[in-house]
């Protein structure tokens, strides 16, 4: 393997780079382990919790007791540097960065282990889902760009593993597909190319078959976690009106949705009563989101629905069902005010429009060179510029535009901005 760890190689850089990890060590060590109301969801094996990091933090409560946080976090520390040192040699050689922009991505890269995100310290999926998704592009990037077959099952380990603690990078592979195939279009129907596309594409089927495998072995149903539209029907809840209850032909969706409504209301967390523009609507949205959605529907609906089975996990899943009927039902019904909001949300999560706005622009101009002639740094700038709007896309409608959830990819933005410079200057 080309990338070895940086203890086996004698180098300035590698030293430095230890240094630097070391450092961050001894801050993290020095931190405690951060608890949050998902970290004891996790513990205690909750059926809304993706497999990935349960089975992780009960191993470690299992085989450490009361020490397994402490354990946790080294873990996860050193997990991220490794995640970390592969992925910036990787691209440094791939991509001929300059002394500058290699330290400009360290510090990048770097960022999530202090405040507000510190990914070692908090006992949430990140913990580990940060070091794996770098990993996985860094793979990925072998297998598309150096053509190195052998890294697709590198990156389909990491990817389920990756899937199976946060869902939202399930669209990964099929952006890879997608650029494979810009590549290899004149000879696709090779055996080899073939067989490519079809482990990429059976890839989020076989993460979903896994998941339901899990849950059926844990809480004795055959279903993927049940917490997608539970999350996703937050913004059209928060934009519905009263009137929206006839909408349901399904009564528990309909009684669900008037107790959801009835509570937001109460609270004044409804667009509908909040003054001034969309942006401002949005930042209420994205302040109360778990009141209107954890506090809120998901309580009320695991309460409801225990009441009237009596069936322990069930009610997840009803819960579950009625979230997405009324996802379905009301999103067309309030499309306007509930794609303005959305649309928000993501300016939001970019911090600025004109960052949006360049990143649509690049994925745009950078497909139409790869489609005109593959070359690694036009492809490089199209897969970049996909994972971050697919990310920020899938997080606006599962959830709200938050660092925790979009923090992956900072790195991917600063490569963005290196290269299209250096391409459209002709510096490289």
């Amino acid at each position: 393997m080309s990338d070895l760890p940086f203890f086996f190689k004698r180098n300035r850089e590698n030293w430095l780079l230890l240094s630097l990890f070391l450092l961050i060590l001894l801050f993290v060590l020095s931190q405690p382990p951060l608890y949050s109301p998902d970290t004891y969801s996790y513990l205690r094996a909750s059926f809304a919790r993706f497999p990935g990091y349960v089975l992780f933090l009960r191993g470690l409560e299992f085989l450490f007791g009361r020490y397994f946080d402490m354990v946790a976090v080294l873990i996860q520390a050193l997990f991220s540097f490794f995640g970390i040192y592969i992925l910036y040699r990787n691209l440094s050689a791939l991509l001929s960065l300059s002394v500058v922009a290699r330290l400009f991505l360290v510090a990048i890269l770097i960022f999530p282990f202090f405040p507000p995100i510190e990914v070692a310290n908090n006992l949430t999926s990140e913990g580990i889902t940060y070091a794996l998704y770098l990993l996985a592009f860094s793979f990925a990037c072998d297998f598309l760009f150096k053509n190195e077959p052998r890294k697709l099952w590198h990156f389909s380990f990491v990817f389920l593993a990756l899937t199976l603690t946060r869902g939202q990078f399930v669209l990964f592979p099929i952006l890879l597909v997608f650029l494979y195939f810009l590549k290899n279009r004149f000879q696709i129907f090779r055996k080899v190319h073939l067989t490519a596309i079809l482990t990429l594409l059976l890839l989020p089927v076989v993460a979903g078959l896994l998941d339901s495998t899990y849950h059926a072995l844990t809480h004795g149903y055959f279903v993927k976690t049940p917490y997608t539209f539970v999350n996703a029907v937050t913004l059209p809840l928060f934009v519905s009106q009263e009137g929206d209850a006839a909408l349901f032909h399904n009564a528990d969706t309909r009684v669900l949705f008037e107790k959801s409504y009835a509570r937001i209301d109460s609270l004044g967390l409804l667009s509908s009563e909040v003054a001034g523009g969309a942006m401002d609507k949005y930042m209420v949205f994205h302040e109360y989101f778990p009141v209107i959605c954890n506090q809120n529907l998901h309580a009320q609906g695991k309460t409801y629905f225990i009441k009237k089975y009596g069936v322990p996990h069930l009610n997840f899943i009803q819960t579950e069902l009625a979230a997405k009927e009324m996802f379905l039902t009301l999103v067309p019904q309030n499309f306007k005010k509930w794609g303005t909001l959305y649309l928000s949300g993501i300016v939001h999560g970019f911090q600025w429009v004109f960052i949006l706005i360049f990143v649509l622009f690049v994925a745009v101009y950078s497909l139409w060179k790869t489609i005109v002639s593959f070359s690694t740094p036009w492809a490089f700038m199209s897969l970049a510029s996909l994972l971050l709007l697919s990310n920020a896309f899938i997080v606006g409608i599962a959830s709200h535009s938050i660092m925790r959830y979009l923090f992956y990819n900072y790195f991917l933005g600063f490569l963005l901005l290196i290269l299209f410079f250096k391409k459209t200057t002709n510096r490289i």
